[in-house]
């Protein structure tokens, strides 16, 4: 089955969007910087799919120092649509800096905006429900333990299907320290040909991924 690219979403955070609780900032003393940009670690399914789900928990609280530390699914990337635009729908949890753990959703539908919806806070330890599916002809739509979330993506491709991808995801600003997570990935699973199968022969995107039975662990 021919499939599109990987996720490359440049995920963002609108300030405005997240009522940021009293959380005290880590000191930044000590600590390794990274070099800027985005890190990835998590897999993709080797075969387009019109679904992605996983079961996403936080062992810990993320350490954020800038950008985000997030834990998502989802399909479509940066420059991958029909005439090279830029197409995503992506679901999971998300730490950014003073503000802790919370739910979230984007999109990018063809020829729209960025739409970021902050769903809430999300508990450290509570383990979460995520799908990302296609409900009609290139139209998606993302769920959060069973519940309709977000507003629908068009997505259409120049042809195929969209690879499914699961991954947490860092970004820092440059000289930035590192940020830091425990995410916990279980019961990933892909929709092909009108089944959920679980998604074994995916492959590694990024680095810091150890694999079990039941899912995997991406850790940084």
């Amino acid at each position: 089955m021919k499939c599109r690219a990987v996720a490359a979403a440049a995920f963002v955070a609108v300030a405005s969007l997240v009522v940021a609780p009293s959380l005290a900032s880590p000191s930044q003393a000590g600590v390794r910087r990274c070099t800027s940009g985005y890190s990835y670690a998590g897999v993709a399914g080797r075969d387009g799919a019109s679904g992605i789900a996983a079961t996403i928990s936080a062992s810990a609280l993320p350490t954020v120092w800038t950008g985000h530390a997030a834990a998502w699914v989802g399909v479509g990337g940066i420059r991958q649509g029909l005439g090279h635009s830029s197409e995503w729908l992506q679901a999971g949890t998300a730490a950014f800096p003073r503000i802790g753990l919370r739910l979230y959703v984007e999109e990018v539908s063809r020829g729209d905006t960025r739409r970021f919806a902050d769903l809430g806070p999300a508990l450290v330890g509570r383990r979460y429900r995520i799908r990302v599916v296609e409900t009609g002809h290139d139209v998606w739509r993302a769920f959060v333990n069973g519940r309709r979330v977000g507003e629908p993506a068009f997505l259409p491709t120049p042809g195929g299907s969209w690879r499914p991808v699961a991954t947490a995801e860092s970004w820092a600003a440059d000289r930035a320290a590192c940020n830091r997570y425990a995410y916990r990935f279980e019961g990933v699973l892909a929709l092909q040909s009108g089944r959920w199968r679980a998604l074994t022969e995916a492959e590694r995107v990024g680095s810091r991924v150890t694999r079990d039975r039941s899912g995997f662990s991406a850790l940084r």
